[in-house]
């Protein structure tokens, strides 16, 4: 086990690369749902005859609410390594 000790931290690199790629793949998809949610909510709140003040008050709220509840499904798809990055235990046949 002396000879893999070398590719530790080769490893780790890769590991905090993988990590951090899926961390702002994350992040931009959470903005780009935001900002999606937004602009319908928006647009159907606009027609109610409602003022922007308390259109971008329940816009906010719902998103915070949405963000608490619905997150950590998400959390754990995005940051979750790949079957083939988590390495295998080693067998011995006798």
């Amino acid at each position: 086990m002396e000879i893999f000790s070398i590719f530790n931290p080769v490893l780790t690199l890769y590991y905090g690369l993988v990590v951090k790629i899926k961390f702002y793949w994350y992040s931009r998809k959470k903005r780009k749902r935001k900002k999606i949610a937004s602009i319908f909510l928006k647009e159907k709140l606009s027609n109610k005859g409602m003022k922007d003040k308390t259109i971008d008050k329940i816009i906010e709220n719902y998103l915070k609410f949405g963000e608490t509840i619905f997150d950590r499904k998400l959390i754990q798809g995005a940051l979750s390594l790949d079957r083939k990055l988590i390495p295998k235990p080693l067998t011995s046949k006798k």
